[in-house]
């Protein structure tokens, strides 16, 4: 017996994040596996994380800059504000790409 494909929220999310940033001109790839997904902006080295929090799903990834003792600084965007996470993401992918790349 065959068995029915059930979406995961997360991947959901990610699918969803793409298109956005899809309809931004940026390229991305979603990758699943489950129930854990992300989206890949690899032309500037970004990784965003579509993940469960305390507050319910989230955008998760990481910022340029580094905090106190050298460790990474990450930055999160509710699941519900696509249109924003895809508007801050669309912001850092242009600051990266005018760095040049990461």
């Amino acid at each position: 017996m065959a068995r029915a494909l059930v979406a995961s929220p997360a991947g959901e999310l990610a699918h969803a994040l793409s298109a956005e940033l899809g309809r931004r001109g940026i390229a991305s790839q979603v990758s699943e596996c489950e129930g854990i997904a992300l989206v890949g902006v690899w032309s500037v080295g970004l990784a965003v994380w579509c993940e469960w929090s305390d507050t319910g799903w989230r955008f998760r990834w990481g910022m340029d800059a580094s905090g106190p003792g050298g460790r990474l600084r990450y930055t999160a965007c509710p699941g519900s504000a696509v249109e924003t996470a895809g508007r801050r993401i669309a912001s850092l992918y242009e600051d990266r790409r005018r760095c040049g790349g990461e």
